[in-house]
């Protein structure tokens, strides 16, 4: 005869087993398969894939052992044991045992969910070789970012310092080092670029990151804040809010409302073959823009156009060259520096 609350701890176990699966089964694959990219950028992401590898390895060991040993447990002679205790008192306790299961569950849904959907789109290798610290440009690596940073020299020798950058966010689970192409072209023309690593490769899960860029970099007095797709909306929102920003670089992107700025420079850069951020969804957008906003289209470019990432689904089909995208990217970044910098008398 089975003993009250026996049937819910063998539901529980059940299920206990199928999410333990799936936590190391994804966790595994991610790390597999998208590993490097993680180690190189935000660390939300392998701490969380760690945390939910870990956990996964302990909800599989006691649903097995609740499985396999749960009844046998039942008969031992344990003052305190289930065999010893009233229906009443097991019941009770099958129900704590649902309630405090359910959120559980709940969050390990989420972080499989979380770490599955946001399996970043890996730069090629291409992008990283433009990572290399030569010709002018060093990179530095940090933990939440990293920096291009010229280092270029007068006639006298000297090496002359920036006063203007540019931050830029990469687009929603975009491998940040997959923009390293035309943005080292942008730190070769003397310019300090900084690309951010987001959370879970999502901008909008954090907003202000921009700011500790700033506020790092007193040296630079001139700021451009930047970004592909939806690091373009979010750069948007930081640039309608912090005067320190002149100008605002969109790449296959557009804000989510109206800026309330009308003296930001802005410059947006899109391509006809674009798939996400269509040709009509940038029409649409010039509404929210600033009426003296600069704009280009790339012919034959798509939205993977904009970054060394590989193909992207739901894309338009890109008949540009890689590199004559690039340049024309960095071009505009350029031009878009060149102007909020101030003339030397």
């Amino acid at each position: 005869m089975r003993q009250p609350g026996s049937t819910s701890r063998t539901v529980l176990a059940l299920t206990w087993l199928v999410v333990g699966a799936a936590m190391v089964a994804v966790t595994g694959w991610i790390g597999w398969t998208r590993g490097r990219v993680l180690l190189n950028g935000h660390p939300a992401a392998v701490v969380l894939g760690l945390a939910t590898g870990l956990l996964g390895f302990v909800a599989l060991a006691w649903a097995v052992a609740s499985l396999v040993i749960g009844d046998r447990q039942d008969r031992e002679g344990d003052p305190d044991h289930p065999a010893r205790r009233t229906p009443a008192q097991l019941e009770r306790r099958a129900r704590v045992r649902i309630v405090l299961a359910v959120p559980l569950l709940l969050l390990a849904l989420l972080s499989v969910v979380l770490l599955g959907y946001s399996r970043p789109l890996a730069a090629q290798p291409e992008a990283l070789a433009a990572l290399r610290s030569q010709n002018g440009v060093r990179t530095v690596d940090r933990v939440t970012w990293y920096e291009l940073v010229p280092t270029l020299e007068d006639a006298r020798g000297t090496t002359v310092r920036p006063t203007t950058g540019l931050v830029f966010l990469p687009g929603a689970r975009v491998d940040p080092r997959a923009y390293a192409p035309e943005l080292r072209r942008v730190a070769e023309a003397g310019y300090l670029v900084v690309v951010l690593k987001e959370p879970f490769g999502f901008s909008i899960f954090d907003r202000d990151h921009t700011a500790a860029i700033v506020e790092n970099h007193p040296e630079i007095t001139h700021w451009v804040v930047g970004g592909h797709s939806l690091g373009g909306t979010v750069a948007a929102s930081y640039a309608d809010g912090d005067r320190r920003v002149e100008g605002l670089l969109l790449l296959a992107s557009y804000p989510s409302s109206r800026l309330d700025r009308t003296d930001l420079r802005v410059t947006s850069v899109s391509g006809d073959q674009d798939g996400l951020a269509t040709p009509a969804d940038i029409e649409a957008s010039k509404a929210k823009l600033p009426p003296s906003t600069t704009y280009v289209v790339v012919p034959g470019a798509a939205h993977a156009s904009f970054g060394d990432y590989g193909r992207q689904p739901h894309d338009g089909t890109p008949t540009a060259d890689p590199v004559a995208v690039q340049e024309q990217v960095a071009k505009a970044a350029v031009d878009l520096l060149v102007a909020i910098t101030p003339k030397a008398k």
